[in-house]
């Protein structure tokens, strides 16, 4: 389990995620179940998430989290829904979401292509305790890729590709990762989902049905954090910390 502090770990020479992380994923429910990101963006703290987990909510959305094992209103303000392809929603809030002594750097510079990259949330609304280390929220699932690629789809979204199997459930919450030689972890994106293929089904004898099934195909996709950070640009109203 992490420390109870923003620097790092090694377990038998491996890293493990930091307590700076844990307490910025928050297991939230809009329209949909899914996760929220905290980030501080110029002195000010943001909730940020998929923009897709409001389904139709949004002029005036509400939100609860998770917490001592119930769900509690949030009390939020819209600060920007992405009206792009971007799948980024940002809200502030009143209160302190995460205690200023767990400072969490926020951009993607200085990633690159086939590091290792690990995002967190609640897949299939799953989640463990995560007691007194998490001032009562519960503690999200961790799954671990590469930087397959990234790159502006022509959109003007720029769009972070993960080699790993997302599952749904993650959708807002954390990518993150660490520039080479520096320990501690940047949040570089927030996931959205992941790329679908139809797949023929084959029958007991081999031959194809005619019929199609929907594959997870193991790219998991998010939006670079600038995203959030221009939304937030355009209207800072985010709590102080």
């Amino acid at each position: 389990m992490a420390q109870k502090g923003p620097g790092y770990r090694h377990c038998e020479g491996k890293l493990l995620i930091t307590a700076n992380v844990f307490n910025r994923v928050f297991f939230i429910k809009v329209e949909q179940y899914g996760t929220g990101t905290v980030i501080d963006v110029d002195g000010k703290q943001y909730l940020v998430t998929a923009r897709h987990l409001l389904g139709e909510s949004y002029e005036n959305p509400e939100l609860d989290y998770f917490h001592a094992n119930e769900w509690k209103a949030l009390p939020i303000k819209v600060v920007g829904i992405s009206r792009t392809s971007a799948d980024v929603a940002v809200f502030a809030t009143n209160i302190t979401l995460c205690p200023a002594n767990l400072p969490l750097s926020v951009g993607s510079k200085g990633m690159v292509i086939s590091q290792d990259l690990f995002f967190l949330g609640f897949p299939y609304t799953l989640r463990t305790d995560g007691g007194d280390a998490l001032q009562g929220r519960p503690c999200p699932f961790i799954r671990k890729g590469i930087l397959s690629s990234a790159f502006d789809d022509g959109t003007g979204d720029a769009k972070i590709y993960i080699d790993a199997t997302n599952n749904i459930g993650f959708s807002g919450g954390p990518i993150v990762f660490q520039t080479a030689g520096n320990p501690g972890f940047s949040v570089a994106g927030i996931v959205s989902g992941y790329r679908t293929e139809a797949e023929d089904v084959i029958c007991e004898e081999g031959e194809r049905t005619g019929w199609t099934v929907v594959a997870n195909t193991g790219l998991t996709i998010g939006y670079d954090i600038d995203e959030a950070v221009k939304l937030i640009q355009r209207n800072p109203i985010g709590h102080p910390v």
